[in-house]
């Protein structure tokens, strides 16, 4: 079997029929659905159930919630595919050749390939995220130093699809601690692989409404940050000088702008994380991305307090 198709639930029984549905109905047949219902309390459960016991391809898994990170975890742990994709329950995928394409893009040894998304806000509003174009065929440590300057360095696990093999040898799990988990677990991925593999076309809708999770900002996801981003910088800065050390760190720096708009976004309380976010503000020195730039360019005139400030007042206009 190819693919190993894991997707978390809890509670998405308005979206779930669509997204397990676009699974079924790809060209590339070579895969399995893994369906873990994390103790949901709507129809998602029976809705499961209903697909496991009409297809062969599609196993549902109930179990106690646990949070995403650990119905993801159960969910590879069950896999039986050559390569991991993950897909969360609210969002779908958007083309019926993204298997097929996957495949051809694992052909040459990558142990991850990653690809483009829509931000899915209605069928008439789709935001496509920057282009993969040219890159193909670059080695590991310019791949990244280039994502990071395009502004396409993603973390999510669903924007990419895995070597089984690479997460078991690795031993690379989801930490069931935090609720960012993408960001700790992709970058223990993007170390251990030898090889990354691009495809520049958009296959996942990124489902943008206010009941998902990837909304929610708080303490927690500021926490969550932290721990990441001080975990990685450690492991980076004891790299030897060179390309990868530099893309390595370039994509921290990245990070942690989307910090720095967190914090802004969660309200005076969170200013008791002031003197932590301060703290690591030297990662604004790798300037590879220009919204690393301008961040940076900022806080040398005002300081990363203000300028998280002056990020609070861009986003909320955005809004």
């Amino acid at each position: 079997m190819l693919f190993s198709v894991v997707v978390p639930i809890c509670n998405t029984a308005k979206y779930l029929r669509e997204c397990i549905d676009n699974v079924l109905c790809q060209s590339f047949e070579d895969f399995e659905v893994i369906l873990v219902d994390d103790g949901s309390t709507d129809e998602s459960g029976a809705i499961c159930d209903e697909y496991a016991a009409s297809d062969r391809r599609v196993r549902a898994i109930h179990r106690k919630n646990g949070g995403q990170a650990s119905a993801r975890n159960a969910g590879v742990a069950q896999a039986a595919g050559e390569y991991v994709v993950f897909l969360d329950s609210d969002d779908f995928i958007c083309r019926a050749d993204f298997f097929s394409s996957l495949a051809d893009a694992f052909a040459d040894g990558a142990d991850v390939a990653a690809f483009r998304y829509y931000k899915y806000f209605s069928p008439e509003k789709k935001i496509i995220t920057p282009s993969l174009d040219s890159l193909a065929g670059l080695e590991k440590p310019e791949l990244i130093f280039e994502l990071v300057r395009r502004d396409a360095f993603f973390c999510s696990c669903w924007s990419k699809s895995v070597r089984r093999r690479l997460l078991a040898d690795g031993g690379i799990v989801f930490d069931e601690s935090l609720s960012c988990e993408d960001m700790d677990w992709y970058y223990s991925v993007a170390a251990k692989a030898k090889k990354i593999a691009v495809i520049d076309r958009a296959f996942i809708c990124y489902r943008q409404h206010g009941d998902s999770t990837s909304s929610a900002f708080g303490h927690r996801t500021i926490e969550d940050y932290l721990t990441t981003l001080r975990r990685w910088r450690a492991r980076f800065e004891k790299m030897p000088d060179g390309v990868e050390r530099e893309a390595m760190l370039s994509s921290l720096a990245k990070l942690y702008c989307n910090l720095l708009i967190v914090y802004s976004r969660a309200g005076k309380e969170a200013r008791r994380f002031k003197k932590d976010v301060a703290e690591l503000k030297g990662l604004l020195g790798y300037r590879s991305n220009p919204r690393v730039k301008k961040v940076y360019a900022c806080s040398r005139v005002v300081g990363i307090e203000n300028t998280c400030k002056l990020i609070g007042i861009v986003d909320r206009h955005k809004k």
